[in-house]
């Protein structure tokens, strides 16, 4: 385990159990990569919608991916690199970005892209009566306060400076914004098609990206490839996306195996038989994730700050994900996985200590001769696995006197309303990096303005360190303060971080192309992909 944990924080890959080559000693040259042909992916649950500005959930991420562009894009390695626009300057007080865009770029539609689309679709993030879920990084432009309350019909910071030429000015320095401009929310959309379909573009989509959506229809949706991508044609024909609602991973694998899937995630025994076989191409890769335990610090019982404490202290975070998921994962003691800025190992508050946690329960009043405590949490995956950790956190919760029910929502637009219903109290969620900063994880997670702060933590304190971090340019400072805070986190303890994924995910030795990124699976770019079939 401590060797795992070393390679995840020293951000390395591993590809195991791919093809061996047999003939070393003589250099096999590069295929060229062949035209056509259909991929066939899988989703654990149905995506909301495919709207860049408004889509929440990592599912809907992975398609936009494909079907639109922004200005910038992460390259494998995260690096900011060109995307629709083919250069860039940051003025030297860090509020002026100016960028010249490609001239060949086209929507799906056939119209060609200018800077004009660039401040249409900043402006709809900004829009008075919408809720973005990039809002709070776009709130950050020049003239975006006048703009949301009415005072102004545009918002002054961006401009098209001709047709090939955007213009973007901050109220304030922000560090993130070129990361930001990466994100899945700082795609371009056409007006005329998100006006077209009068609030439902999200079911019908048109970008600029490698592959347009051709159907959506019951389980499955059917991309096909945009003959007119500025980069070229992508290799593949269409993308197939099969939806296993629920997180059906064995039957994911089974389906892989059977060769009706050109790619599946890897859990239990499936993993042990990938990393010893040779048949398939199994990739494991850190990613800059967290898996957590969420409470509802705003009602009932987990308002009490030594309630949650006890919680973290109660379980046994090792044993739980050794036995579930064959150690699979990495147990978490910080909100801030490894790899990523100002993740700091020393932040670590709580060990497995169920004595610890019994002491605390009883100061806050429950106990053997005192009240009982019982707790609902809420789980939108019902795969073996999670069933498994699910009923094994009620085991140690039991031992310290704490009962817990389990309760399943598998459809994730349902599971996601009732994260916002003020009964909720635990709930078990994920948070993968939209980009490869901790304001992505600290600010969103925790802050009080958050619409992802389901936990309903307010700390002004922990607020304003945040902000500050924001404006920081000094990266050490800015590092300290993001250290901070969550510091200040985890002392109040209003989640259970649990573990960070990795990404394991199997595919046919014919799927040529790959690259992937410590932020998973949804940036797995399918442009670069073919298939080698014979």
């Amino acid at each position: 385990m401590k060797r795992l944990v070393l390679l995840v924080a020293l951000g390395l890959s591993l590809s195991l159990g791919c093809e061996q080559d047999s003939t070393r000693t003589q250099e096999k040259p590069k295929p060229e990569p062949r035209q056509g042909g259909s991929y066939r992916g899988a989703l654990p649950f149905m995506p909301k919608a495919l709207d860049p500005a408004f889509s929440t959930d990592i599912y809907s991420v992975t398609l936009i991916q494909q079907l639109f562009d922004g200005l910038v894009q992460f390259d494998q390695n995260l690096n900011v690199a060109p995307a629709l626009a083919t250069s860039w300057q940051v003025s030297p007080d860090g509020l002026t970005y100016t960028f010249k865009l490609r001239q060949d770029a086209k929507f799906h539609n056939g119209r060609p892209v200018t800077a004009n689309d660039f401040v249409y679709s900043f402006t709809r993030i900004l829009h008075p009566k919408e809720r973005a879920s990039a809002l709070s990084f776009f709130e950050r432009i020049k003239g975006a306060d006048a703009y949301r309350s009415g005072k102004s019909r545009e918002v002054s910071g961006l401009r098209a400076v001709d047709l090939y030429t955007l213009e973007i000015i901050l109220k304030e320095p922000f560090s993130p914004f070129l990361s930001v401009l990466a994100m899945k929310s700082s795609k371009v959309v056409p007006r005329e098609e998100v006006e077209r379909w009068e609030g439902d573009f999200g079911h019908h989509p048109v970008g600029t990206g490698p592959f347009r959506l051709e159907t959506w229809e019951g389980d499955q949706l059917l991309l096909s490839a945009n003959p007119d991508y500025y980069e070229g044609r992508p290799h593949l024909d269409r993308v197939v996306y099969t939806i296993y609602a629920g997180a059906q991973y064995d039957r994911m694998f089974d389906d892989f195996v059977a060769g009706r899937l050109e790619e599946a995630a890897v859990f239990g025994a499936n993993r042990e038989q990938m990393s010893r076989g040779t048949k398939y191409r199994f990739f494991r890769k850190p990613t800059l994730s967290l898996q957590f335990y969420g409470m509802n610090c705003a009602n009932g019982p987990l308002r009490e700050k030594k309630v949650r404490q006890a919680l973290n202290y109660a379980i046994d975070k090792e044993r739980i994900i050794s036995q579930a998921f064959g150690d699979r994962f990495v147990p978490a003691a910080t909100i801030l996985p490894p790899g990523m800025p100002a993740y700091t190992p020393e932040n670590s508050a709580y060990d497995y200590d169920p004595q610890k946690a019994r002491a605390l329960l009883a100061e806050a009043g429950y106990g053997p001769s005192q009240a009982k405590l019982s707790l609902t949490l809420l789980s939108a995956s019902k795969s073996k696995g999670a069933q498994k950790e699910l009923a094994l956190v009620a085991e140690d919760l039991a031992a310290v006197g704490v009962e817990l029910t389990v309760q399943y929502e598998t459809d994730w637009p349902t599971f996601e309303a009732t994260l916002r219903s003020e009964k909720l109290q635990l709930y078990r969620y994920a948070w993968f990096a939209d980009i490869p900063d901790p304001d992505n994880f600290l600010n969103i997670l925790c802050s009080s303005q958050s619409r992802y702060n389901f936990m309903r933590y307010n700390n002004p304190k922990v607020d304003h360190l945040l902000s500050q971090a924001l404006l920081e340019t000094d990266y050490l400072k800015r590092v300290m303060l993001y250290r901070k805070a969550e510091r200040i986190i985890l002392d109040e303890a209003p989640m259970i971080p649990w573990m960070y994924w990795t990404f394991e995910s199997a595919f046919h030795p014919y799927v040529k192309g790959l690259a992937i990124s410590a932020l998973g699976a949804p940036y797995i770019p399918l442009k670069t992909i073919w298939l080698d079939e014979h």
